[in-house]
């Protein structure tokens, strides 16, 4: 897509990433288009009354990071679906009235996207927010490298707080910091490009630590190897129609023995972990933009491993904040 050469005229000097404009439009569609292209959580913007969008976005992407800035020039309201497996970290640049999980704050400083919330946002008009954006399995990669051991299991940036990243003047100074050496003409070779993108996902894994800690907690202290197997199994083979005799068998172990060790050290069963590595691919799957048109709800069900359509969307409500329809209805745009 490319809307500059139409929309994008004198860049404000203050904004980021002025050297890589995207797009400048009173089109809210464009604009949120501009910034979907890279991002890829396909929010919605909703104008307040009697407000004219005088948007701009400013964008690059670095390797497997994508940045972007984005000025509204109007008060409005960035609706976010939950970002599954998206990372997605916001920099305010301006005041930003923040909701997500019952909680209500003024950002002032980054924060991440629930995975499994949807996030409304109010940005400084003028001011706007910086955006980084990677698939979780990048951020799973560096969290891995950083720990000296491969993951057993899929990160997930959820809870019920917001997701406010720790060491946020670091985290800050270090992105903001990147998209000014590309303001100011730094050659993007591929040396250059892979150091500022493993340099900027360190400090995003610094910053969301706190939120990482549950996640990362099974890897430090991973229980019995049966118990990793067995995760394993479930992410390889969570298609099929398991039961909790069959996961058992496969670690050679007993059902009861099982049920034991998810309580122990997961905190949770073998059905509900089942359930939510279902829900998860399902996320994603609808999610998706390249497959959205050619895709249903029900193959997307059965595809993952569901048997009952209703329940599936009963779960699925329940863990992201809207009905699979919903979710495949924006990927359609």
């Amino acid at each position: 897509m490319s809307v500059v050469a139409e929309h994008v005229g004198a860049q404000p000097p203050a904004h980021l990433l002025a050297a890589h404009p995207l797009a400048r439009s009173a089109d809210p569609q464009e604009i949120r288009d501009a910034v979907n292209d890279l991002t890829a959580e396909h929010h919605q913007l909703i104008l307040h009354d009697g407000r004219r969008l005088d948007g701009t976005v400013n964008g690059l992407r670095l390797g497997e990071l994508s940045l972007v800035l984005v000025a509204y020039g109007a008060q409005l309201t960035v609706a976010s679906p939950p970002s599954g497996r998206r990372a997605l970290i916001v920099f305010p640049l301006g005041p930003m009235l923040v909701e997500c999980g019952g909680h209500s704050w003024m950002a002032t400083t980054p924060f991440a996207l629930s995975s499994d919330r949807p996030t409304r946002m109010e940005p400084d008009p003028e001011s706007g927010a910086l955006v980084g954006a990677a698939d979780v399995g990048v951020l799973e990669a560096s969290v891995a490298g950083i720990l000296g051991v491969p993951l057993d299991g899929p990160l997930a940036l959820s809870g019920d707080r917001p997701l406010q990243l720790a060491a946020p003047d670091y985290v800050t100074a270090s992105w903001v910091g990147a998209c000014r050496q590309f303001d100011s003409g730094l050659d993007a070779d591929p040396l250059t490009v892979r150091a500022l993108s493993e340099s900027l996902l360190a400090s995003a894994v610094v910053g969301l630590a706190p939120h990482l800690q549950l996640a990362v907690r099974g890897h430090q202290v991973p229980g019995p190897d049966y118990l990793r197997q067995a995760r394993r199994y479930m992410e390889q083979h969570h298609t099929e129609p398991l039961s909790v005799e069959q996961i058992a068998a496969a670690v050679r172990i007993s059902p009861r023995q099982l049920q034991a060790v998810f309580t122990e050290h997961l905190g949770t069963t073998p059905s509900l972990l089942l359930r939510n590595i279902r829900l998860d691919r399902a996320h994603t799957l609808l999610s998706e933009r390249s497959t959205a048109e050619r895709t249903t709800v029900a193959a997307v069900a059965t595809g993952v491993g569901f048997t009952h359509l209703g329940r599936f969307a009963a779960y699925y409500t329940q863990q992201f904040g809207e009905t699979p329809s919903v979710t495949l209805a924006r990927a359609r745009g």
